[in-house]
């Protein structure tokens, strides 16, 4: 079955839907900045809007998250990399097949799906059946087009679109020196930190924590760069080289358990004391728990004691064919309490950063909720969903208690969708909805792939600046309206970048400076997109400064579109 909106909800929509032009008006028209003092950004990775779904569903909380509340800027995110190489071409042209085009994402034909080889060095893409398959039109389009998290963390970091496996790296071939937001953060005097779920050296940490390199397998090098770095004062994930993926102590470490952390030299001054960055290394439960209250070093590296992820790999999952029941359930396996919760982790690295007058900048990462759907693990990505989840609470306590929202911009986002997650039969009925089964039960649902896919993803952004998202919206698509029952309107993954950047530099006395332009939506009919009128007062690609914010606004974004007939 499919879930209806409440009615109140939907009778306030077209209210709602008014003001949206009387509000970004007013933000074009130059009101004063609020001008972020913190910039928190959060990424469940691997998250399309039917994971954040399915984890309500699982909740009870359908409607009712603490960011569906109307102070929250609602939107769409499209996360199309420029190009599906692996290496620098050296064009920095943008491959148009690859720009999210609604009326192709949501063909409902049949057509026949065939094997393929995909790129070797690209491990995220989806190789596609064994032997000709039929499906949709629209699964094998969405399938065909992703970013790794390599690009889609390099778009957020620094507005710029590269090649799947860049880290900061352009397409020209060059590093992206100087321009990534912890980078830019760091620069107007903020404390920067970053935490995950997974090894801290992983793609998204990486280009969020200002790392540059080539190719995102080169961990050992990310890891050093970060370590070395002058930018970065809190890193925090797994990657611990002495322990196995399910938190057992390991007995026979191999080289390439070190990598994650820079190799066998760097761990062994890490764990001395003696690593020329300064670094203190905490690992236990108890010494992440201390650090949520009370003074902290100048700069600390918590790498908890286990090799993979926090918890998604603590014990065996067999893989289950799709036509089987699904045996398993959300923590039918304890939990490893040998490593601490991702929400600890958070306000570990809050408490260390929020001693600066001039902010922080702030990348949490729900990482194996990718690792979770790649794996097709329905009860894993509850689990990580409701780790991050808690996550997001912790830090909203922290803003409403410690700070303020005129004060703080916080975002929640996911870098791409990973499994093509629809209804329980949606191999044979195309984009079915899932199926709530109430609270405490997975819900029906289907992984139509192992791998990324070029799907919409979710924003939710409260706070100062998140009313710039508004004139950041580059298409509006009426099916994801439909489906998932918010407004349609998408921006590029880049805005996340602009809009962080122009809040970084308003609180710096530089809002001046120009933002990069958006990528424009492709022409597409009518059917599968409607216009975005563009105010008179719009910022052009190259020559008006981001808008400024009005200091407190209902969210008009937040609103879902008026209530359209359920889905099928």
């Amino acid at each position: 079955m499919s879930t209806i909106l409440p009615v109140g909800l939907c009778r306030t929509a077209a209210l709602r839907a008014a003001a949206v032009a009387v509000w970004v008006v007013v933000v074009l028209a130059g009101g004063s900045a609020w001008a972020a003092k913190n910039v928190i950004l959060m990424i469940s990775d691997g998250a399309g809007f039917n994971v954040w779904i399915a984890a309500s569903m699982y909740q009870g909380k359908l409607g009712k998250q603490l960011y569906d509340g109307p102070e929250w800027v609602t939107l769409g995110v499209s996360t199309h990399p420029l190009n599906l190489s692996s290496k620098p071409k050296r064009s920095g042209v943008q491959d148009a097949s690859l720009v999210y085009d609604p009326l192709k994402a949501w063909d409902t034909a049949e057509a026949i799906e065939h094997p393929r080889a995909p790129d070797p060095d690209n491990d995220e893409e989806d190789p596609g059946p064994k032997t000709p398959t039929k499906t949709f039109a629209g699964y094998i389009y969405l399938k065909r087009g992703a970013t790794d998290s390599a690009a889609a963390g390099t778009a957020m970091a620094t507005g710029i679109k590269s090649f799947n496996s860049a880290i900061n790296w352009s397409d020209d071939d060059k590093p992206l020196a100087g321009k990534t937001i912890a980078e830019l953060a760091h620069a107007a005097g903020k404390r920067v930190g970053v935490v995950t779920s997974v090894q801290w050296s992983h793609a998204t940490p990486a280009a969020l924590g200002g790392a540059h390199n080539v190719t995102r397998r080169d961990y050992a090098g990310i890891a050093n760069e970060m370590l070395d770095s002058t930018w970065l004062d809190v890193i925090m994930g797994a990657g611990h080289p002495e322990y196995l993926p399910t938190g057992k102590r390991n007995p026979l470490p191999l080289l390439t358990n070190y990598r994650y952390v820079g190799g066998v030299a760097s761990w062994a001054k890490l764990r001395f004391g003696s690593h020329p960055g300064g670094w203190t290394l905490i690992q236990t439960p108890a010494e992440f728990q201390a650090l949520r209250t009370g003074p902290t070093p100048e700069r600390v590296l918590g790498t908890a004691q286990v090799h993979g992820t926090l918890q998604q790999q603590r014990s065996l999952v067999k893989p289950v064919p799709a036509d089987k029941p699904y045996p398993y359930s959300p923590f039918d396996v304890p939990l490893n309490e040998d490593v601490p919760k991702l929400a600890v982790m958070v306000e570990a690295a809050l408490n260390c950063l929020d001693d600066d007058p001039d902010g922080m900048f702030l990348m949490v990462e729900g990482g194996a909720v990718d690792w979770a759907c790649h794996a097709n693990q329905g009860h894993r990505m509850i689990e990580e969903q409701l780790d991050f989840l808690a996550a997001v609470e912790s830090v909203i306590k922290w803003i409403e208690k410690n700070s303020t929202w005129e004060q703080t911009l916080l975002i929640l986002t996911a870098d791409h969708e990973t499994g093509l997650l629809w209804g329980p039969q949606s191999d044979t009925i195309p984009f079915q909805p899932l199926e709530d089964r109430g609270p405490g039960n997975l819900p029906g649902m289907r992984f139509n792939s192992g791998n990324h896919t070029n799907s919409l993803v979710p924003l939710y952004a409260r706070g100062a600046g998140s009313q710039r998202f508004l004139a950041e919206v580059v298409g509006t698509d009426k099916t994801a309206a439909e489906k998932w029952r918010f407004s349609g309107r998408y921006v590029d993954n880049t805005a996340i970048f602009r809009v962080m950047k122009a809040e970084i530099e308003a609180q710096a006395g530089k809002s001046q400076q120009t933002p990069q332009p958006a990528p424009q939506a492709p022409a597409t009919s009518p059917a599968a997109t409607a216009p975005v009128p563009t105010p008179p007062s719009a910022p052009t690609a190259a020559s008006t400064p981001a808008a400024p914010t009005p200091p407190a606004a209902p969210d008009p974004a937040a609103a879902p579109a008026p209530a359209p007939a359920p889905a099928p």
